[in-house]
């Protein structure tokens, strides 16, 4: 064990000034290259959490409030293939647990609803002792593609809607699409329901209707095509209008698959249909298959590629039939299924989502949602315990050093299949970095030390490395990472721990072990796009 952490520790020691690496090319134009949205990087809370809405109660956490309010600002989605099987009844009786904390909430203060006390301890104790059980449950329904109606309360809605608020998000809820009427229209008489109580509850959210509409026929023997898709969603905006707090309110969709040729044919057909009431154009994106993915997977310039022509593909329909509309990524992880096991939850899976992140900025993506912040699977970014995992470090970092102005950056001397890079302006709400500043941020794919060597004329900046390594024994299985020599961990269920920065001496190459990330933050760069 001392061994392995020394070895480490050796391979991440900066190279000597003048060592050789890959030579970086930093081309900053006026203008940076796009500009991506503030709530770039956000969240998702599947829907299969309210399953059994007694676990809904799970976001009373303190701990788990203080984790997702460190990716703020962003939006949460609540959403995915449950959406569809949800139904909200307005006069039914919450759960004995759902109560709980109603009760708690009606009983704060106005001006403080965010004073927020949470449940019991021994309530979530003898919920997180069920969980694996009701895991095992929700996974059984997808395996067998067999969905039950779950019945949700006003309650349901009061602690997701607090939970959003509370952690400084902005909450997006998913509509049931699969309520028909004869005719195969959408039966919106559920949806009034939803919205008459989050119009009398003053709920700022936007919405969403329905969940990978491509696998319909699969998941409930419905088939709606394209053109009644786009129908749908009219009918959502003229029922939005009927209430003053929603006629402005944001709808995204159609919240399609990876876009293989029957979901291009129905995303084309819903937009040349609906997408003229949609504010942006979602899709989903997952690398593998959980069942059957490898370590080798994640390490794979070959897989890590497949992501750009699915974007394009995505980019050339709505180019084509609602051109300047934005795309999102509505719902993305490593693998579908829940996740890879042992290893979406682990340091393996960085090399995924921060590629993602890179490119999908770098491609014009304006948000990427990740599946999903807490809840079942192995891809969340905080498990079961509400211990955040190797992709919530990952993604904190990227909310506190990355900004939303791409830069343009090229690689020479090495292959940058495997030495991939990406430039922003530094974050400027960051206290320590000003107006100028630039991150770069790398993964190394090598099975060996890589170093970066930045243009001359930055020879003499200051550089500040925060590079991100596997703790334990596991080493890129290891569910637990240190940052600059550091182990990230709380600190207590209200703070998270101070992200410190390595100063590394100017003229210094950028060293990268192998298989590693890590983000560098070049002070005094005076790029014009950042100013």
């Amino acid at each position: 064990m001392l061994l392995l952490l020394l070895a480490w520790a050796l391979l991440s020691v900066a190279a000597p000034l003048g060592a050789c690496g890959a030579a970086l090319s930093f081309r900053l134009r006026a203008q940076p290259v796009r500009e991506v949205s503030p709530a770039f990087l956000s969240l998702t809370l599947d829907a299969n959490l309210a399953t059994d809405p007694r676990y809904i109660t799970f976001l009373s956490s303190l701990k788990l409030r203080t984790l997702a309010r460190g990716l703020s600002p962003g939006f949460l989605r609540f959403g995915g293939t449950k959406t569809d099987f949800l139904i909200f009844d307005p006069k039914k009786e919450p759960t004995l647990e759902e109560k709980i904390c109603s009760d708690l909430l009606e009983k704060q203060d106005a001006a403080d609803v965010c004073g927020f006390r949470p449940a019991p301890l021994d309530l979530i104790e003898h919920l997180e002792l069920q969980w694996p059980f009701q895991e095992l449950l929700i996974r059984g329904e997808l395996d067998k593609k067999k969905h039950k109606n779950t019945t949700i309360t006003r309650s349901t809605l009061d602690i997701l809607y607090n939970f959003a608020q509370c952690s400084e998000l902005h909450l997006i809820f998913g509509l049931n699409a699969l309520l028909r009427t004869r005719s195969s229209q959408w039966d919106s008489s559920n949806a009034r329901f939803v919205l008459d109580y989050c119009d009398s509850r003053n709920y700022n959210m936007s919405w969403e209707l329905g969940n990978e509409p491509n696998s319909f026929r699969l998941k409930s023997g419905i088939h709606i095509d394209g053109f009644q898709l786009g129908q749908d969603f009219i009918q959502l905006r003229h029922l939005l209008s009927n209430y003053s707090y929603y006629r402005n309110s944001r709808l995204y969709g159609p919240d399609v698959g990876r876009p293989r040729k029957h979901t291009q044919r129905l995303l084309r057909s819903f937009l040349k249909s609906g997408g003229k009431v949609i504010d942006s154009v979602t899709w989903h994106h997952y690398y593998v298959n959980g069942r059957n993915a490898t370590r080798e997977d994640f390490l794979s310039p070959d897989v890590l590629d497949t992501f750009t022509a699915d974007v394009q593909a995505v980019q050339q329909i709505v180019d084509a039939t609602v051109p300047g509309k934005k795309v999102w990524l509505g719902e993305t992880s490593s693998a579908y299924g829940g996740g890879a096991p042992r290893m979406s939850n682990t340091y393996l899976a960085g090399f995924m989502w921060l590629d993602k992140l890179g490119l999908s900025a770098k491609l014009g993506i304006d948000v990427v949602m990740r599946q999903v912040f807490f809840g079942a699977g192995t891809y969340h970014l905080v498990d079961a315990s509400f211990e955040p995992l190797p992709d919530y470090w990952l993604s904190l970092l990227y909310k506190k050093l990355v900004g939303t102005r791409v830069l343009d950056i090229s690689l020479t001397g090495e292959d940058h299949r495997r030495l991939r890079v990406y430039l922003h302006c530094t974050n400027e709400h960051h206290p320590k970095y000003r107006d100028g500043d630039v991150t770069l941020f790398a993964l190394n794919l090598y099975n060996s030390t890589k170093y970066l060597q930045l243009p001359s004329s930055f020879s003499k900046k200051t550089v500040d490395e925060y590079l991100l390594l596997p703790y334990g024994k596991e080493n890129i299985l290891s569910r637990s990472v240190q940052l600059n020599g550091q182990v990230l961990k709380m600190l207590d269920d209200e703070t998270l721990p101070t992200l410190r920065e390595k100063p590394l001496s100017p003229g210094t190459s950028l060293g990268l072990p192998a298989f590693s990330y890590g983000f560098f933050v070049i002070q005094n760069a005076k790029a014009i796009a950042c100013i």
